[in-house]
Parts: C-alpha cells; structure tokens; sequence
C-alpha cells in the first residue's frame, strides 16, 4: 500500500517571522559583501606570499601570507554570522561581528573592516526591533456579537412560552393579551386573568382561579 504524506507538526523546522526585518537583510547583505571581499583579498595575499616566498625571500612572503589566511578566516566567519542572524541569535551575531571588525582592521583590509563596522552598528536597531515585538501584546480577536434573543411571554391559552410581538400564539392559536410589565422574581402569571401573583399561591386573588 501507498504512504500518504502527512504535514509535519506544528512548530516542527524553522519558523517564519512573518515579516523579515530589514534590519537583518541590511546585515546579511553588509556581511556577504565583506566576506566576498574578504575571500578575493585572501586568494591575492596568499598567492603573493607563495610567489614572495619563492622569488624574493621567505620572511618577505609571511605577512601577506598571514593576511591571507586571517581574510580566508573573516570570509569564513561572515557565513557563520549571516546564520545567526537566520537563526536569530542577535545577540551571539553582534559579539562574533564585534571580534572579526577588529581582526578586519588590523589584518583583513581597512575595506572589509568598515563594512563589517557598517553591519555592526546595525545589531543594536534590529535586537530593539525584535524586542518591541516579543513584548507587544498579541491582537484578540473578536467574533460577531451574539444577536439578541427576543423577549418572551406565556399564552393564557397553552402557557407555552411565545415572543412578546406575537399577536396570536403559534400552538393554540388564541390571540396573545397586551403584554404586561417584566414578570418578577418569584412570582408567575395567572392563566386566568395574566394577572402576576406570588409563585406560592394556589388560588388567583384576581379572579379566583386555581394555580394548582
């Protein structure tokens, strides 16, 4: 027999944030710039130590070599970044961009380390942003108002429940009386006379009428 495909349970894989905020695209863009930059850089460094070490000398070729390998490092870890930041861990995103600014600055290229600058000072923004969400209440939803129920009243005929605007009484036919005031607590209408009386009296004092 065939397997049917189930969907996956809720919450299962990724969940979407309903909207992407801008703030993570801008870094995502501002890393994948630096880490393409950062790669390029790495490959002509370290040719140009290899080609340095080999045709001028060896401790020449070092440095760029270093270089080198230190950009190859931030490419690697501006992909590292762009995953937190999928993953939405701000906060881990910030202090790893914080660290490979530095090492952009010192060894990487002064280039690479002011686009990571630029997608650094974007973290604060975005951590605030999503802040703001996870504490703004969530929108209730309100369904229609129930309609009113329409006021009741008892026939003198049947003493079956009938609407108050109802001129004849659709089980026995009688025409409805005018309706009186709001039947209080603890108290009934005498199907002799639609008079109210205490809900204790066997006898109408009206008309005399056995309540039973």
């Amino acid at each position: 027999m065939g397997q049917y495909y189930q969907p996956p349970p809720p919450g299962y894989g990724p969940q979407p944030y309903g909207m992407v905020p801008p703030e993570a695209e801008s870094i995502k863009s501002m890393m994948n710039i630096a880490g393409i930059l950062a790669l390029l850089l790495g490959i002509l460094f370290l040719l140009a130590g290899i080609f340095l070490m080999l045709f001028v000398a060896i401790f020449i070729g070092i440095f760029p070599l270093i270089m080198g390998v230190i950009d190859i490092i931030i490419y690697m870890n501006c992909k590292q970044v762009n995953q937190m930041v999928d993953a939405r861990q701000y906060e881990q995103a910030k202090s790893k961009t914080l660290i490979w600014m530095i090492m952009g600055f010192i060894l990487g290229g002064l280039l690479i380390g002011i686009i990571i600058l630029i997608a650094y000072l974007k973290f604060d923004a975005l951590i605030n942003a999503t802040r703001a969400q996870a504490y703004a209440p969530a929108p209730q939803a309100y369904g229609p108002a129930p309609p009113p129920q329409a006021q009741q009243r008892l026939c003198l005929g049947c003493g079956q429940q009938i609407p108050l605007n109802f001129n004849n009484c659709p089980h026995c036919g009688r025409q409805a009386q005018p309706s009186g005031p709001p039947q209080q607590a603890g108290a009934r209408m005498c199907l002799g006379c639609g008079q109210q009386i205490q809900a204790s009296y066997h006898v109408c004092p009206h008309c005399g009428k056995q309540m039973g």
